[in-house]
């Protein structure tokens, strides 16, 4: 009886042990696919697929400034809107016998980017930006989004998301998309 229970006991840790290596692997090793190729064919249509030898994944060490004072404190302080990592993703896929192609920028930054992203987009609030581009500005689960699209030279579409500390640059060449497709493709972004 005590045989058949540490026996039983040893399988169990044994299967235990087997299930949870892929899991630390998987959290260990983080992918750089944010974006499945089955949401942007959900979102867009066609056939998509992933370009893995053009994906990728940057982190960078946290850097921070050190303040010497002359009177001996001395204080260090996290660098403003230092990257902490990118995210890049490229995507190729067959629209409507169209050979469209996306690209994604996940960038997270070590504080906050959205006073920043806002005094950049201040100028672009109006007039004739508006009128050539499509551009429109608005909230989306959380993130302020900048939606332009047009087909001069050829058609393509641009979306910028910010939040926090992140900031997501979608991008398409040979496609204009819609605002609504754009947020679904950024609401499948993990």
């Amino acid at each position: 009886m005590k045989r058949k229970l540490a026996i039983l006991i040893a399988g169990i840790a044994i299967v235990a042990v087997v299930v949870s290596i892929p899991i630390y692997l998987a959290l260990s090793n983080p992918s750089p696919v944010v974006l499945s190729a089955s949401t942007a064919q959900s979102a867009l249509g066609g056939s998509w697929q992933v370009l893995d030898n053009q994906t990728y994944l940057k982190e960078y060490p946290t850097s921070t400034i050190s303040i010497y004072y002359a009177n001996g404190t001395n204080v260090t302080v996290p660098y403003p809107h230092q990257v902490k990592s990118v995210d890049h993703e490229v995507l190729v896929g067959n629209v409507n016998g169209t050979k469209v192609i996306m690209k994604v920028n996940v960038m997270t930054f070590t504080s906050n980017v959205s006073l920043w992203a806002d005094r950049m987009m201040f100028g672009f609030h109006g007039g004739l930006f508006h009128r050539i581009f499509g551009f429109n500005v608005t909230t989306f689960d959380g993130y302020t989004v900048i939606y332009a699209e047009n087909s001069f030279f050829y058609p393509h579409t641009y979306l910028l998301a910010y939040k926090g500390n992140t900031l997501i640059e979608i991008r398409l060449f040979n496609l204009t998309a819609s605002q609504q497709q754009m947020e679904e493709i950024l609401a499948g972004i993990s």
